[in-house]
């Protein structure tokens, strides 16, 4: 198994483990399992193997989750937002697909944290519901997700903008990360990087991470999403940190 996954035992554990606590967040808040995944991996998978194994991730999720969450969702918000991603994911992926592995390692990386630390500080941008500046965070969003398949904290930063009720946020996010995962697998399989490591790396990662998604769903409660987005913030803020310090160092 582990000469399939081209992964030592320890990596194999570490990262089935790593998987399984971003599907529990998943099911929990509605986002964040590319971004744990990639914060705890990076350092292991490089970032253009990595990217398409969350998009297939990613879809598997969302599709457990649309039921419970499409009613919930701001349909028309997600129809623009993915608008504006057809235009940023594939520059996103020519970036990753491009550059040296370790430069988009650390990019990526940063682009966690940065993240990360704006919605722990609840840091809400001047941003509106009208179409132009949803289609701009949309391309934004397509573009981090092509680089670093990250693309849910830009939306998780727009609706906390928004200032969306945790129930609608968390459909919404599901609605537009299933088709926007749906999109760039089309557009990973037009760059090629959709290849048998990947799907066999996903085949082993999915049962952890599905488990952890229905175990999180279980658990979620509205009242709860105070007290449980920090910890996810900040566990997330330290998986990258030490990702980058293990790259520069």
């Amino acid at each position: 198994m582990t000469e399939l996954l081209d992964l030592t035992s320890a990596q194999l554990a570490f990262a089935l483990v790593a998987v399984f606590v971003a599907g529990v967040v998943r099911g929990f808040a509605g986002f964040a399992l590319s971004a744990l995944t990639m914060a705890a991996l990076a350092s292991t998978i490089p970032p253009v193997e990595l990217i398409p194994i969350c998009t297939m991730l990613e879809l598997a999720s969302a599709a457990l989750l649309m039921r419970g969450g499409f009613s919930e969702a701001n349909k028309r918000m997600a129809i623009t937002l993915q608008s504006g991603a057809l235009i940023g994911v594939p520059s996103g992926l020519y970036l990753t697909t491009t550059i040296d592995p370790e430069l988009s390692k650390i990019i990526a990386l940063c682009l966690i944290v940065t993240l990360a630390l704006l919605q722990l500080a609840r840091v809400r941008l001047p941003l509106t519901t009208s179409p132009v500046p949803t289609f701009i965070t949309g391309i934004f969003s397509g573009f981090v997700t092509g680089l670093a398949s990250i693309g849910g904290l830009v939306i998780a930063l727009y609706t906390l903008a928004l200032q969306m009720p945790p129930k609608n946020m968390r459909g919404t996010l599901i609605v537009i990360i299933f088709i926007g995962g749906a999109l760039t697998f089309l557009w990973q399989l037009l760059y090629g990087m959709i290849t048998p490591l990947a799907l066999t790396r996903f085949a082993a990662f999915a049962p952890p991470m599905l488990a952890g998604v229905l175990l999180g769903r279980a658990f979620f409660k509205p009242e709860y999403e105070r007290h449980y987005r920090p910890f996810c913030l900040t566990l997330l803020i330290g998986l990258a940190v030490l990702g980058l310090l293990k790259t520069l160092l």
